[in-house]
């Protein structure tokens, strides 16, 4: 590749309380690329990602665009600099518009300038149109997907005129079809000489978007090849460390009697209707269907989100009603929602109270809480030998 080089991230290393997040880490952008950023949960990228846009300072190394060198990075200056992060987890007013979400951070107005609502609307439609999303400007946030909102990042994005694009797992809640758009997005930027660094898991559409990849382990970068050289057992290889068969070896287990049974469940608030389902023990069954088809629906009705009001739900072959989470966590029944951040975690709390936050009742006594018990179960939770069974007193 002849393009010359847009960004440049040398030796980049940090540490958190002791933990050294990256410790020789380099990443290089070229004009026009797309540069796949690959490696396990933990590896570092995120770090690495947040130094780059200035969320974070590096404890050393260097970071240079169009060979200056960034001194004092910060989000600000970023910006200024056209470096622009699509995070996996929007970063949306939810009260707001579609349009207005767009508009915040492209448009520069003095405290008593007007807002031209047209041009706005105007501007949003366009944007919408480029990453082919089929959203009205007027729609509040909060009432959309998640892969709508992501959409909706990706065009505020393109507003942005950006010359450095960071995708974080962007395709991560999108269908096939936004995907292809998503893709087709990207080579217009690429054509315009936009840089784009893209982190994604889904190694195997990698080769059909990028044009190299660097794999981190352990913050430290391993290596950068042509992606036209490598494959994805040898990404694979090179993200853990050792052979692709010992990654995720597939356990032969004894299916045991059906634990869960659902039988033309229904739910009209959800749209959900004659669903049938079988799960046994040890089983684990996949929910496969495109945007809105109901999956993320199906498994609210099931957790007491949003009730069923037909149909039966067999817990090891007896029925039962699930009306409300309370009742589904009293009968074992676990849900990992979509927005882990909005729904899943309290962020403000720290992560021991976290964790037994289902298991409160079985952590007090007349409404005084045995913090060191909590305290021990979460540490059991978050150790290599894993958690032990919570049991009552």
């Amino acid at each position: 590749m002849s393009e010359p080089v847009l960004l440049r991230a040398t030796d980049m290393t940090k540490s958190y309380a002791g933990v050294q997040a990256l410790k020789s880490a380099s990443l290089e952008l070229r004009s026009g690329e797309v540069h796949a950023l690959v490696g396990e949960n933990g590896a570092g990228k995120s770090t690495l990602i947040k130094i780059i846009t200035g969320a974070v300072q590096a404890d050393s190394g260097e970071i240079a665009l169009n060979g200056k060198t960034l001194i004092h990075n910060s989000p600000r200056l970023a910006k200024e600099m056209g470096i622009v992060a699509i995070c996996q987890q929007p970063a949306l007013f939810p009260e707001l518009s579609v349009a207005e979400n767009i508009a915040i951070g492209l448009e520069q107005r003095g405290l008593a300038s007007r807002i031209n609502w047209r041009e706005r609307r105007r501007r949003a439609a366009e944007l919408l149109a480029q990453v082919g999303a089929r959203i009205d400007p007027e729609t509040e946030a909060g009432d959309l997907t998640m892969p709508q909102q992501q959409l909706v990042e990706i065009a505020r994005a393109l507003g942005a005129d950006a010359r450095v694009l960071i995708l974080d797992e962007p395709t991560a809640s999108l269908s096939e079809e936004d995907t292809l758009n998503l893709f087709k997005v990207i080579q217009q930027l690429r054509s315009k000489g936009v840089g784009m660094i893209y982190i994604s898991h889904r190694l195997e559409e990698l080769p059909l978007i990028a044009d190299r990849v660097t794999v981190l382990r352990d913050g430290r970068t391993i290596e950068t090849r042509l992606m036209a050289d490598v494959n994805r057992h040898q990404l694979i290889q090179l993200m853990v460390g050792r052979e692709l068969s010992a990654v995720f070896p597939k356990q032969e287990v004894v299916l045991g009697d059906a634990v869960l049974e659902l039988q033309q469940l229904g739910c009209g608030e959800s749209s959900i209707t004659n669903v049938n389902l079988s799960l046994r023990a040890g089983e684990i069954v996949g929910l496969a269907g495109l945007v809105g088809a109901g999956r993320t629906e199906l498994g609210r009705t099931l957790f007491g989100l949003t009730p069923a009001d037909k149909g039966k739900i067999l817990l090891r072959g007896k029925p039962i009603s699930i009306s409300t989470p309370a009742q589904a966590i009293r009968n074992g029944i676990a849900f990992l929602p979509e927005v882990r951040r909005r729904h899943g975690v309290i962020l403000n709390m720290q992560i021991g109270a976290n964790i037994t936050l289902a298991s409160l009742d079985r952590l007090s006594r007349l409404g005084v809480m045995d913090f060191r018990r909590e305290k021990k179960i979460a540490a059991e939770y978050t150790c290599e030998e894993g958690p032990q069974p919570l049991r009552g007193r």
